[in-house]
């Protein structure tokens, strides 16, 4: 056999591996109930069926698979739903109270540093996964800011996922500097988001 015909031959099988390794992931966090911290590189790849070496070819530890996995939509962030009193802001606040106080923040923390190290140190191919797709874009809490737009509640033009992203992104960053943010700056940042955001 060729070089070139045993490249073509070994290219799908491994791109197999590639995906069940993501699958993998999204399966042992999602359906099986693992914390992150339980999740290690040897279990994913007892799940996927593949060998340690063959998942560090690609990813540089396990926080990078979950990224990855997580950038193609494999794997769902866990939040509850996002409830619809017709209030968007009293929506948001209660949705975020509850998630401050679920018993796992602390599991959520350490995934959410592990997350921001495999960004940074990601290559090119990280970049454009969050170029291509919005970690919020399937998230509970966008499906609500969508809602609310059906209705007209949002000025025009105006991006859920960016909505969302406004209101996750200095809450997480928040979270993993000063610690969890209470009640008070939750609803600063809500308020400075939606001012901006909702019909007036």
């Amino acid at each position: 056999m060729t070089d070139d015909a045993a490249s073509r031959r070994g290219r799908p099988r491994s791109e197999e591996a590639h995906q069940a390794v993501l699958d993998a992931v999204a399966r042992l966090l999602d359906d099986h109930g693992h914390s992150y911290e339980e999740l290690t590189v040897e279990r994913i790849a007892a799940e996927a069926g593949v060998g340690k070496q063959t998942i560090y070819r690609w990813w540089k530890n396990k926080a990078a698979v979950v990224l990855e996995s997580l950038m193609t939509g494999r794997l769902k962030l866990s939040f509850e739903r996002v409830p619809n009193t017709g209030d968007l802001r009293t929506d948001l606040t209660a949705w975020l109270d509850c998630e401050l106080e679920k018993s796992h923040m602390e599991d959520t923390v350490v995934m959410a540093r592990s997350l921001m190290g495999a960004l940074v140190t990601g290559g090119e191919e990280t970049r454009k996964l969050f170029q291509d797709r919005s970690v919020w874009d399937e998230m509970e809490l966008t499906e609500r800011i969508r809602q609310e737009a059906a209705v007209g509640g949002l000025r025009d033009g105006i991006d859920p996922a960016a909505v969302a992203s406004a209101i996750m992104d200095p809450f997480i960053i928040r979270l993993l500097t000063v610690g969890q943010p209470d009640r008070q700056w939750l609803q600063a940042q809500i308020d400075i988001v939606l001012t901006g955001t909702l019909r007036r």
